[in-house]
């Protein structure tokens, strides 16, 4: 054991998890393309020798990554126990909100020095002068918006989602969606397409590991990050919004039977959450969340 050291995890670490269109990968200006090999890019065949390794998941556009990373900070560097510790009452207020005179916030890299909040990031040990809330638009919406509805550049917005359960040993039509974000479904139909001799037609249950019969396919109807959905939340607060459960269950069985077909929940899936696309707010911040405020604008 005395040969072993170990270093503070990078945010290579925090990505082989929060991979995918959820938050973590927007940080790095990560958005998934679609399922579809045409959508895919850089662009390649089916020959086996010239498809280039994904480390995970699907290959991703580049889009604009949050400000916070493009100053070179970690996950880490607000996220202490790596964010998976006891949850502290973080938020962008925490720093921002700081006044000369408060006490400094608890966090193990942030200081003051000469009326300013000092930030000092863990991977290059660069100080960063944390910036104080200015805008006059603060003050009159700061407890009614959550921050990323003016300063959210862009947000996952997948809709909708559809899964199917087939127990039908047919994978042709499924030859250019084999990439799915799920390894085990990716290799189960490259090899059946491929190979004279089938795998059996079965997914491990993600509960207990147990086998059950059937794949899981699935599919969106769109995938875009141009529009952000602002609506207002149960709590008052005017918040960034989701479809994350907006699911559509389909079920095959091996004979052709359908059980069900497109079976969704009740209400829109929308679910609120904190974009990591951070940006500066533009001229036009008010027009996100104004049809949202009181007939008098306040």
């Amino acid at each position: 054991m005395q040969s072993h050291a170990f270093s503070a995890p990078t945010d290579k670490q925090c990505l082989s998890c929060h991979y995918g269109n959820y938050v973590g990968s927007d940080y790095h200006g990560r958005y998934e393309h679609d399922f579809s090999w045409e959508y895919r890019t850089p662009y390649t065949t089916q020959t086996r020798q010239n498809i280039i390794p994904r480390p995970y998941g699907v290959e991703s556009h580049d889009l604009v990554g949050d400000i916070h990373q493009q100053h070179g900070f970690l996950c880490i560097d607000c996220h202490r126990n790596s964010g998976h510790g006891p949850k502290a009452a973080l938020t962008c207020g925490t720093c921002h909100g700081w006044q000369p005179g408060q006490p400094t916030p608890s966090l193990p890299n942030l200081r003051s020095r000469d009326k300013s909040l000092i930030l000092t990031t863990k991977a290059d040990g660069k100080e960063h002068v944390v910036p104080s809330l200015q805008h006059p638009a603060h003050r009159q919406y700061g407890q009614k918006v959550a921050c990323q509805v003016c300063h959210g550049q862009w947000s996952f917005n997948d809709a909708p989602t559809h899964l199917l359960l087939s127990k039908v040993a047919e994978y042709e039509p499924w030859e250019r969606l084999t990439v799915q974000g799920s390894s085990e479904v990716e290799s189960l139909l490259d090899h059946n397409l491929q190979s004279s001799k089938e795998l059996p037609l079965a997914m491990r249950d993600g509960l207990n590991g147990e086998s059950r019969p059937g794949i899981w396919y699935q599919g969106y109807g769109q995938r875009r990050w141009e529009q952000i959905i602002i609506q207002k939340d149960t709590d008052g607060v005017i918040k960034v919004f989701r479809p994350i459960l907006d699911l559509h269950l389909s079920m095959v069985e091996a004979d052709g039977l359908v059980p069900f077909d497109s079976v969704s929940g009740q209400g829109s899936g929308l679910r609120p959450y904190t974009p990591h696309t951070t940006g500066h707010a533009g001229l036009f911040y008010l027009d996100r969340f104004k049809h949202l405020l009181p007939s008098d604008g306040k």
